[in-house]
C-alpha cells in the first residue's frame, strides 16, 4: 500500500491498495493552492507510477463527496482507462455531476453501494460503512484481503447528534475490532486538539438566534459541500417565513443533487435561485445562502462585498453570517471581504465570537475511540500535514502501538505487508510530483510552472528576440527587447540599450565558438543577461530569449 497524495498535507487524498495483482485506489481528490501558488486552480495526484497497470485496478472506492476526495474524477478517470467506481448514493451524485461537466459520464462505470452491502472482487470484499462527517453519506471502507482486513476511515467524527442522518455504525466497527483488522488508516486532520469534536447540533441554536433577531435580510456564507449546515439554515428559514437564494454555481448544484436525492428537505417554492425578483419580497423575508467564506476573490461572497455582484447589493440592515473557519493562509482575504461588507453598513458574525461553525474531522477523543473500537494491529496516520500525523502516532504510542506498528509514510512511500501481519517500509520510493490544474490544462511540473511565476511576480520578466541568418548565423539588425515589471521611466531608455549590447556579445561570442544548437545560444544569452540584471538592479527576471531564422 502506498498514498499517492493526502499524506503530507490535507487535501490531494489518493491511497492506494495493492493485493497480489489487484489494485484498489481509496478516493482521487483535489488540493486547493496554497497563497504562493499564483494563478494556480488546484493541485490533483501524480498517478504516472499506475500507468502502464490499469488493466490491474479492480476499483476505485470513494470515502465521501467533498471535492479533496472526489475533485479530480473528471482529470485521472480518463487515465488511468476508467475503472469501475463505487461509493455511497449522495457521493456517487457528486463523482457524477463533476464527470457530466466535462461529458465523461458515458464512458464511466459508476455504481452507488449501500452501507453494509459487501462487494466482492476475486479474493478480496469491500465494505462500506457508516460515519458521521459534515456531509452526509460519509462512509470508513473496509477491505477484507487474503493477508488481513484494512479499515480506511474517510474523514469522521464521532456526533451522537447528528442533524440530518444517523450517527455512526459503532456496532459493526466494533464487530470488526472483535474479527480482527491488520491496519487502520485513520483520519488525523484534529489530532493535535484535545477533546471530543463538537456536534453539528450545537451551532443551531446560535444560528436561530441571529436570524430570529436579523431585521433585515439575512446571508449566510458558507462551504456549498457542509449540506447538514444548509439543511440547518434552510429549517431555521422555514421557522421564520423567509424565502432562500441561492448564490454560486457550486452552491445550487449541490443543494440541487442533495433535494433530488432526499438529504435536503425544504417545502416546495421556498429555495430559488439569486435573480430578477427578489427586491420585491420584504427584506425581513429574505434569507441568502452563498458561497465564499474563505475569500475567494470570485466566489459570491467577495463579490458581494466588493459590490460587483450581479443581483445583490449589500445595503444597511443586512446581517451576513460566516459559518465557517478561514483556513490557514486564508485568513487575509477573509478579513478583507469582512471590511468590505462592515464599510457598505451590513452587521457581519464571524466563528470568532460566536459559535456559528464546527468541525468535521474527530478530535483526539474521537479518534482513541475508533481505535478502541476497530483495535488494529498497525496504525497509519493519514489526511494531514506531517504535525497532525505525527500528533495522531503519539496518541497510537499512549493506547499501546509500539514504533513497529505505527507508519508515519509519506506521500510515495511503500508500506508492505507478509502473510504473518508483519509490516515493513519498501527501500523503493515512487516518485510523486506535484500535478497543477491552470484553466483547461494540466502540467506534471508544478513546481516548475509555480517557481517561473514567483519569479515573474518578483523579478518581472524580459523578452530578448534576435533575428538570424539560417546559414551564416549572423544577427539581421540589433534584438528587439519587450519588458514586464522590470525597467520603467527615464532608466527604461539606457537599460534597454545595454541590454541589446549584452545580448548581442553573448551571442556572438557563443556563435563564434562554433555553437549550432539554439539551446546554447539561449543559455549564454539567459547568464549574461542575469549577471547584468543582478550587478545593475539588483534584480532576477525571468529571461526568454527568442530565436527567428529568416
Amino acid at each position: 500500500m502506498y498514498p499517492l497524495g493526502g499524506f503530507e498535507q490535507v487535501g490531494r487524498n489518493c491511497f492506494v491498495l495493492e493485493v497480489d495483482q489487484d489494485i484498489f485506489i481509496i478516493d482521487i481528490g483535489l488540493q486547493f493552492p496554497d497563497e504562493d501558488m499564483l494563478g494556480i486552480d488546484y493541485l490533483i495526484p501524480d498517478v504516472s507510477y499506475l500507468k502502464g497497470k490499469e488493466n490491474r485496478i479492480k476499483a476505485i472506492l470513494f470515502t465521501h463527496g467533498h471535492l479533496d476526495h472526489i475533485g479530480a474524477v473528471q482529470h485521472l478517470l480518463p487515465k488511468l482507462h476508467f475503472p469501475p467506481c463505487y461509493g455511497t448514493k449522495l457521493t456517487m451524485a457528486m463523482v457524477r455531476k463533476r464527470l457530466d461537466e466535462e461529458k465523461l459520464t458515458s464512458k464511466a462505470r459508476l455504481h452507488n453501494v449501500p452501507y453494509g452491502e459487501k462487494i466482492r472482487f476475486g479474493k478480496v470484499e469491500v465494505e462500506f460503512l457508516k460515519v458521521t462527517h459534515s456531509i452526509p453519506d460519509s462512509a470508513a471502507i473496509a477491505i477484507r484481503t487474503p493477508y488481513g482486513t484494512i479499515v480506511h476511515t474517510g474523514d469522521f467524527k464521532f456526533d451522537l447528534t447528528p442533524t440530518n442522518e444517523g450517527p455512526a455504525d459503532f456496532q459493526r466497527l466494533a464487530e470488526l475490532g472483535k474479527e480482527g483488522v491488520l491496519a487502520i488508516i485513520a483520519d488525523s486532520t484534529n489530532a493535535t486538539k484535545p477533546g471530543h469534536s463538537k456536534s453539528e447540533s450545537e451551532i443551531s441554536a446560535t444560528l436561530r438566534d441571529l436570524i430570529r433577531e436579523a431585521k433585515g435580510r439575512v446571508i449566510i456564507s458558507t462551504f456549498s459541500s457542509l449540506l447538514n449546515r444548509v439543511q440547518q439554515a434552510l429549517d431555521h428559514a422555514k421557522e421564520f417565513n423567509r424565502k432562500v437564494f441561492i448564490s454560486g454555481r457550486s452552491m445550487e448544484n449541490n443543494i440541487e443533487i442533495a433535494q433530488n436525492l432526499g438529504y435536503i428537505k425544504a417545502p416546495r417554492g421556498m429555495i430559488r435561485k439569486v435573480g430578477p425578483g427578489m427586491e420585491k419580497i420584504p427584506d425581513r423575508e429574505v434569507m441568502i445562502l452563498t458561497t465564499g467564506s474563505q475569500g475567494e476573490e470570485n466566489a459570491g461572497l467577495a463579490r458581494i462585498g466588493l459590490g460587483t455582484h450581479r443581483h445583490i447589493t449589500v445595503k444597511e440592515g443586512d446581517t451576513i453570517i460566516l459559518s465557517s473557519n478561514p483556513i490557514i493562509g486564508n485568513e487575509r482575504s477573509v478579513a478583507k471581504v469582512i471590511n468590505n461588507l462592515h464599510l457598505k453598513g451590513a452587521t457581519v458574525k464571524t466563528n470568532a465570537e460566536l459559535a456559528l461553525h464546527v468541525t468535521g474531522h474527530g478530535h483526539q477523543n474521537d479518534l482513541l475511540l475508533m481505535h478502541r473500537l476497530v483495535q488494529a494491529k498497525h496504525l497509519i496516520p493519514e489526511h494531514g500535514e506531517p504535525h497532525m500525523r505525527a500528533a495522531h502516532a503519539d496518541l497510537g504510542r499512549k493506547i499501546g502501538y509500539e514504533d513497529n506498528r505505527l507508519h508515519l509514510l509519506e506521500n510515495g512511500e511503500i508500506l508492505e505487508f507478509d502473510s504473518n501481519g508483519n509490516a515493513r517500509t519498501s527501500k523503493q520510493k515512487i516518485t510523486v510530483q506535484d500535478v497543477i490544474i491552470d484553466g483547461l490544462g494540466s502540467a506534471g511540473e508544478g513546481q516548475r510552472v509555480l517557481n517561473d511565476r514567483k519569479i515573474m511576480s518578483s523579478g518581472g520578466a524580459i523578452v530578448v528576440i534576435f533575428r538570424v541568418y539560417q546559414k551564416s548565423r549572423r544577427l539581421v539588425g540589433d534584438p528587439d527587447v519587450i519588458s514586464r515589471g522590470l525597467i520603467y521611466g527615464s532608466e527604461q531608455t539606457d537599460i534597454t540599450r545595454e541590454v541589446i549590447q549584452t545580448a548581442k556579445k553573448a551571442y556572438e561570442e557563443t556563435v563564434g565558438r562554433g555553437e549550432q544548437e539554439r539551446k546554447e545560444w539561449k543559455r549564454a544569452v539567459r547568464g549574461a543577461l542575469y549577471r547584468y540584471f543582478d550587478r545593475k538592479l539588483n534584480r532576477e527576471p525571468m529571461v526568454v530569449p527568442v530565436f527567428i531564422e529568416v
